[in-house]
């Protein structure tokens, strides 16, 4: 991205029960907590996270599985209603790697959100990470603007090669999301160092920069403490003067009109 300023997103993986159903079938017997991590998410999980980004002036990107937009529709409709983008991330938690159902599955989590936020979404996340050359092509007949599942550059760029020439990459850094780090139970003044120590390097290179966090209770930063170290971390990087916070989608579109007057 052919820019002097320093382009950062903030996005959220909306990862709720969807987790938990993932490693096995949902019966009638199955143990109460089994899915309290991933309840944990819309209540409170996500109100914190709403009322921090109210509190900075940031709007963010969130990442909706299907299945979890189906079970709580009130909250993609509260986070569409603050401004926030609404972007799709599979249905349930599912591996995309070109099998025949996979452009049904897509169109049926587009049409949900579509629905629930008011407008159809623009962008899209791998639940797992894997993608074939099919999921691209299907996104992009869907009228999808980007992709944001891997982490393969520093920048920004066409998804031309990979049979989407419609589509950009908005690539994710690992170093940036909470899960890595609080999946291995770091610190919060530990996480704050790590995040600070990427963020410097990234800037002095001035780098494309996504921020990646959930609002569950185990990995991600939906607790009260949590919140206040992400709150902190992004009042810092709100204050470089050459810092622009978007969202995903604005920043696909930013790429694009800045390769088009090059």
């Amino acid at each position: 991205m052919a820019t002097q300023r320093m382009i950062v997103t903030l996005t959220v993986n909306l990862q709720g029960s969807v987790i938990e159903n993932s490693v096995g079938p949902e019966t009638e017997d199955t143990l109460f907590g089994k899915k309290s991590y991933g309840k944990y998410l819309a209540h409170p999980g996500t109100d914190r996270i709403l009322a921090m980004l109210d509190r900075l002036g940031v709007k963010a990107t969130f990442f909706v599985p299907g299945r979890e937009a189906l079970d709580d529709p009130d909250l993609v409709r509260r986070i569409a209603a603050k401004g926030h983008e609404i972007a799709a991330h599979g249905y349930a938690h599912e591996a995309y790697d070109g099998k025949p159902e996979e452009a049904a599955l897509l169109r049926q989590t587009h049409e949900i959100l579509k629905s629930f936020a008011g407008t159809a979404p623009l962008g899209w996340r791998a639940p797992v990470g894997l993608l074939a050359p099919e999921t691209l092509t299907a996104l992009q007949q869907l009228g999808y603007l980007y992709d944001s599942s891997n982490q393969d550059d520093d920048l920004p760029y066409s998804l031309a090669a990979d049979g989407a020439p419609n589509m950009v990459e908005l690539p994710q850094n690992e170093m940036l999301f909470d899960e890595t780090h609080y999946s291995r139970r770091a610190t919060h003044t530990r996480l704050l160092a790590w995040w600070r120590e990427e963020f410097h390097a990234m800037h002095a290179e001035r780098c494309f920069a996504t921020i990646t966090v959930s609002p569950r209770s185990d990995y991600g930063s939906g607790r009260a403490s949590r919140i206040a170290v992400l709150e902190r971390f992004l009042a810092e990087v709100g204050g470089y003067e050459d810092v622009a916070l978007m969202t995903c989608a604005e920043a696909a579109r930013l790429h694009y009109s800045t390769i088009q007057h090059e």
